[in-house]
Parts: C-alpha cells; structure tokens; sequence
C-alpha cells in the first residue's frame, strides 16, 4: 500500500498548530506498520533543508493562471522518523507566500507529480488534510487519475475561503464541475468544501465530532453537504506521540508510569509513588511560579490558546470571577489577543498567592505543569479531538471538560474526569466544585480517579490501524 501524505506543516521543520504534530506521528507508525507512506510540503521560503542533506529528484511543469509555472521537487527524510518528505518549490507562488494562490498552486503541483510519475514512485491514496490540500480531490477527479483520495478534517472552522477566480487559475472546467450553488452566489470558493465533496471518503478526528459536524449547531454551514456524504464520512481518534513529546521536555518533572508507558526519564517512578510524584510537582511549581506552597489547596490549570471562539474563555474567566479562589490554586499557560490577556492578569494581580498566568507557550513548562496540577480545565465550546486532555490524563490530572467533540471520546465521566452538560459559566462552576469536594473528602475516589487516568492508553496504533483499514477499503473498492 502506497499512501501519499499531503500536508502543510510538520514538526519539527515548519510547525504552526497540532496538525504538525501530526504529520510527524501518524506517517511514522503507518511506515512501522509496513504502509509506503511519503509526505508532500510546500518549500516554504524560510525552510532550511541543506543541512539535511536535500536531494533534487524532479523538475516539473503545470499551468497555473494560463501560464506554464515550473516547480522543483526535493526531497529528504523526516530527521526523526526517517520517513521519506518530498518538498514542492515554486518562485511565483510559493517562494511569495501569497496565501490562496501558494496552497491551489501546491495542491496542482502536487496532482501534476502524480500524473507525470515525476516521484518515480506512484501513489494507490492520497490523503488530504484540511482546507490546505482541499483541491487535491477536484484535481483527481478533473484528470480522472487511477489514485483514491481521503480528506481529513481537523477542525472545520478553517475552512480556506478565497475568490472563487481560483477555480480558473486551476483549469477546471466548471462545466464538468459545477461549484456549490452558494459559492456561484458569493463569488467565492471553499477549499474545504471542494475536499468534502470530492474525496473518496472523509475523516474527522474523533468519532463524536463526525457526527457533530452533521448539526447545524457544529457544521460551520456545512453541515448540509456532510449529510450528503453520510456513509462516507468517518471519525478516527488522534493519538499521542509520548515518546517524542515528553522525552524532549521533562525538565523537572516527576512522573509515575506503567512499564508499558516507560519513557527512559531519570525523574521516573513507579506507578504507585503517583502521590509523591504529584506532590513533589505541584511544590517545585508552586515554588517556582510564586504561588503559595501548599499540599492542602486542589491546583487547577489551564493550558492552550486564549480563544473564546473555540477554547471557552469567556465561561472559564466568569466562573473564576464568581468563585471563592482562595478555595483552590490556578495557573494559566497561553496566548492570545490582549484584551484576554489582561482580563486573566487581573485575576493574578488580585491573588497572587493563588493564581499565576503565563502568557506564552513553553512545552517544559507545560509539561511541569500537566505533572503538577490536580485537574485541568477544558472548557471548549467545541473541540475535533483535543490534546490538552489526553496529555492530562497521561499525567493523571483530572479533566473537567465540556462535554462536546473529541472530548467524549476520551474522557469517561466520573471515571477518569468530569463533564459539565451545558456550556455556560454556571455548569462548570457546579462541576469544579463537585470536584473539589471528592479532592478534599472523598480521596478513596480520587484516587481511583488517578490511577484510572495513568492507565489510559492514546497511542497512535490504535489510529493507525483504523487507517489502514480505510486505505484497504478504499483501494479495494469497498467504500
């Protein structure tokens, strides 16, 4: 099975959000599991591969905008999962960076290779991930070449909407393509859209957020060509790449792990000395971030971007505004606009003995304190799949989370966290304070709680195989 893997960004060469990430686990166990996987990327300009000994492999020629653009083809292996990456370069539109025409172009480039056998390698799938690829599909479809496509959403809101001019540059005939009625309308073209439409099958990233993406409440106003595809739409939980997130920043942690999760660190122990790991965390942090050291106050924590869009900042810092915080301890760990930035400062300000806010992203910090805090707030109005929990319970800190997306799929109420029903500022205040009475009363509860929590399994082989089973299906012709 030859899987081409296009994408936009990937750790560690070019990496912007978790997308990166993963593109660099998911190809690793699919080629440790015997798929041919190769990985396509833009050359971005500020890329630097000479040191990773690039080689040139093709030279190509593709109609872009009714002009012959020529683009080159480099390639190297991923520098830490050997996995082969073939780099797509092109002066006009790559090289300018000029956003919808640098993705179209790439996507057709892309398409072109495959068509003209410049790899010297051809592909039985090409999977597409977000808006990115979204013409990839199309482009098949337009050339009717022998090759499967898989589109896989990660988050819809992203949907890469340009002037629908573009639809020209690409060559398509409309004729034999009709755009989406409301795209005639608006003059404007979804790339996300024409992925959904014309792959052969479509995945999200977790199963629940497949069928939310169906409501109109989730569906971004695409819900309605979703449900059109229904059957052909899949949801397929990320994993988690343990071994290379947390070997690389457990400064100063010390964590409790089954022999199966042993990750080679010298602050390691074994799972049953999780208490005394959590306690020797949440002091060095609290030390650290100038909070009150104390083993007789539950630590909270937030790690992730400042957006009230997605991420629930608006009920998180409400609830915070009405609860008694000298109840507990809270630290904050992200980014955002400053206007969110400063409403969280405010609380810091206040009581400093009981909050701390970071206003940035430190993988080491984060990590410290994934390992000190007793539970982790996720407060997401919607969320494809989620990472902060998965890490969380990694850790063994209870997440409290809204129950909504990817969230269900990997947190069992009462069992290894807590969900709150309604996304409102009241329900989660409710259930932070549940959780504060089973920590200060019931701590027979938390435990199992915790140790439930340090069992849970979120590697990427379960991913994997899920996978390779649509890949199986699709080139057999049973989807």
């Amino acid at each position: 099975m030859k899987v081409l893997f296009a994408v936009w960004e990937i750790d560690p060469l070019f990496k912007v959000g978790g997308l990166g990430d993963i593109a660099r686990s998911l190809p690793d166990v699919l080629l440790k599991k015997g798929i041919d996987v190769r990985i396509a990327i833009p050359y971005y300009k500020v890329l630097k591969l000479s040191k990773l000994k690039r080689m040139k492999v093709a030279l190509g020629k593709v109609r872009y905008a009714g002009i012959d653009e020529s683009y080159e083809i480099y390639t190297i292996n991923h520098p830490t999962t050997n996995v082969p990456i073939y780099f797509f370069k092109n002066h006009t539109y790559i090289d300018a960076v000029k956003s919808a025409d640098m993705f179209a172009f790439f996507n057709k480039a892309l398409v072109s290779s495959v068509q003209n056998n410049l790899l010297s390698w051809k592909p039985d799938v090409i999977h597409c991930n977000d808006h990115h690829t979204g013409y990839i599909p199309l482009l098949v479809k337009h050339l009717d070449l022998p090759v499967k496509t898989i589109y896989t959403i990660h988050n819809l809101a992203h949907q890469g909407i340009t002037n629908s001019v573009v639809i020209d540059k690409l060559g398509i005939d409309k004729k034999k393509f009709r755009l989406q009625e409301w795209e005639i309308k608006s003059r404007q073209l979804n790339a996300m859209l024409e992925g959904i439409v014309h792959a052969d099958v479509v995945t999200t990233v977790s199963p629940t957020y497949a069928k939310e993406i169906m409501m109109e409440r989730f569906g971004m106003g695409l819900d309605e060509v979703l449900r059109g595809r229904e059957g052909k739409v899949f949801g397929i939980l990320n994993g988690i790449d343990l071994n290379h997130n947390l070997k690389l920043h457990l400064e100063n942690v010390w964590y409790p792990y089954l022999p199966e999760k042993a990750i080679g660190s010298e602050f390691a122990a074994h799972l049953k000395d999780w208490e005394e790991c959590k306690i020797k965390n949440k002091a060095y942090l609290q030390k650290k971030l100038g909070l009150k050291v104390t083993d007789k106050l539950p630590l909270f924590a937030f790690i992730g971007r400042l957006d009230p869009e997605q991420k629930g900042m608006d009920i998180l810092h409400r609830m915070f505004r009405r609860i008694n915080i000298e109840r507990l301890q809270f630290v904050l760990l992200g980014t955002g606009s400053q206007a969110w930035e400063e409403r969280f400062q405010w609380l810091s300000t206040f009581y400093p003995d009981s909050v701390s806010c970071i206003f940035n992203f430190d993988s080491s910090l984060a990590n410290q304190i994934y390992a000190s805090a007793d539970f982790l707030l996720v407060p997401s109005k919607f969320e494809p799949c989620g990472l902060i929990q998965m890490l969380g319970l990694f850790f063994g800190t209870i997440p409290i989370a809204n129950k909504t997306g990817g969230l269900v799929d990997t947190i069992i109420d009462g069992k290894n966290g807590f969900f709150f029903h309604k996304y409102t500022s009241l329900a989660m205040e409710k259930t932070v304070k549940k959780a504060i009475c089973i920590w200060n009363k019931d701590k027979k509860r938390y435990k199992e709680m915790v140790i439930s929590a340090l069992q849970s399994d979120f590697s990427w082989e379960k991913s994997a195989n899920e996978y390779i089973a649509v890949y199986d299906k699709l080139v057999s012709g049973q989807i």
